[in-house]
């Protein structure tokens, strides 16, 4: 009986969830007790160091996903996103910083018939660790409609319109540094968060200045 009644109670948030989604919710809306303890929102965070490696990594060709936001299930830190990345590659990070560009070409929905925003997450994975922990760098905004999924987001109007962002880790070892190592970097994205889900987009780049 236990276990009907917590299967109930969580069918019961899942469809209110997704019907707070569907109602319109707004992207920036804050929740301090879903955010995580690695960047603190409300503190300015700086990074400075001298650039002597650039790495590119880029598909030009279209893409999709039918994943949606809503749906946390999925891949990226809180799993929100596809469990495929648009795009992913390995750098091998010392102390200072690591700066990061992301574009992409990005569909609209009255054209495609994909989910009016499309979001991304930019995140870090050491490769040493038999049980990675995958961490987002700073730069995105931690709750989105009110939810922990770190993300940037665009809603493309008429045809397409092109995402521009810019993210940076500190390198180091301060509470919010990660350590110097080998890392897998991974382009996660999705659509959302309401029906029918799904985004499009060509010309995904992501740019890193180590």
């Amino acid at each position: 009986m236990k276990k009907n009644v917590r299967g109930f109670v969580f069918v019961a948030a899942t469809l209110l969830s997704v019907s707070a989604f569907a109602q319109g919710g707004r992207l920036l809306t804050p929740n301090p007790a879903g955010a995580a303890p690695f960047h603190d929102q409300l503190k300015p965070e700086s990074c400075r160091g001298a650039v002597s490696l650039v790495t590119d990594v880029g598909f030009e060709g279209v893409k999709t996903t039918a994943h949606n936001f809503s749906n946390a299930t999925g891949g990226g830190e809180s799993n929100r996103f596809d469990k495929t990345p648009v795009l992913t590659t390995k750098v091998e990070l010392r102390d200072g910083c690591l700066n990061a560009h992301l574009s992409a070409l990005v569909g609209s929905a009255q054209t495609y018939g994909v989910s009016p925003v499309t979001l991304f997450q930019v995140t870090l994975t050491p490769t040493w660790i038999l049980v990675p922990p995958t961490r987002h760098m700073y730069g995105h905004y931690e709750t989105p409609y009110g939810i922990y999924g770190p993300a940037v987001a665009i809603e493309a109007e008429g045809d397409v319109d092109e995402l521009s962002a810019n993210f940076f880790q500190r390198v180091g070892t301060d509470p919010t540094a990660i350590p110097p190592g080998t890392y897998e970097v991974n382009v996660w994205w999705a659509g959302g968060p309401t029906a029918p889900g799904g985004a499009i987009g060509a010309a995904f780049v992501l740019k890193l200045y180590q």
